[in-house]
């Protein structure tokens, strides 16, 4: 009896000790497993704070999106020239008078011609000066007849002046009775009408 409670006990004690060593074991494991877990983490860590950050540079721009920007003495004195043509466009314009003439006729008259005189005088002086050469006609007579009329009032006028010698381009033009200056209806009014008007034109 006293033997079978001796073997009894010393098996409880095998038993114990090896409960013992297998808790021993599975502490040994996890405290391994939290070892790698940490490594890890760390070095992960490390990986992420040591990428450096990536900077976009803005691409180049094309020749297309540069404007190229005229020197400004250049313009400068392009509107400097400009302005002295068109001053001396007002200045010869104002000395122009126009030609008048009688009833159906597209002779020059002697005061005609006087003034022409001056006029080629004038754009003489300013031989780049382009000029047009307007007939005109009163209210008498149908529109087609003084389209006519003015046409050879026009033309007689700029025949004259090229025979007085002006070198400037000249034009003739007929506007009939279309653009009177004067619209009463007696001779008082009439003869302002029957005119060649002389007009400086705007170089091209």
């Amino acid at each position: 009896m006293s033997r079978e409670i001796e073997e009894a006990r010393q098996m409880r004690i095998v038993s114990a000790k090896s409960l013992c060593m297998v808790v021993v074991m599975l502490l040994a494991g996890l405290v391994s497993l939290g070892g790698c877990s940490k490594k890890s983490v760390v070095a992960i860590t490390s990986s992420t704070e040591a990428a450096p950050a990536k900077v976009e540079s803005a691409p180049p721009k094309s020749p297309k999106e540069e404007r190229v920007q005229p020197p400004p003495t250049v313009v400068a004195k392009a509107d400097g020239a400009e302005i002295a043509a068109r001053k001396a466009r007002e200045a010869a314009q104002k000395q122009l008078a126009d030609i008048y003439f009688a009833f159906d006729k597209w002779a020059l008259s002697t005061e005609g011609k006087k003034n022409l005189a001056q006029s080629a005088l004038v754009l003489k002086q300013n031989p780049s000066v382009k000029l047009l050469v307007e007939g005109h006609c009163d209210e008498r007579g149908t529109r087609e007849y003084n389209l006519v009329l003015g046409e050879k009032r026009a033309q007689e006028t700029r025949r004259y002046l090229e025979a007085l010698g002006i070198k400037n381009p000249v034009t003739a033009t007929s506007f009939g009775k279309e653009r009177p200056v004067c619209t009463e209806h007696d001779e008082s009014c009439y003869w302002k009408n029957r005119r060649a008007h002389l007009v400086v034109e705007e170089s091209k």
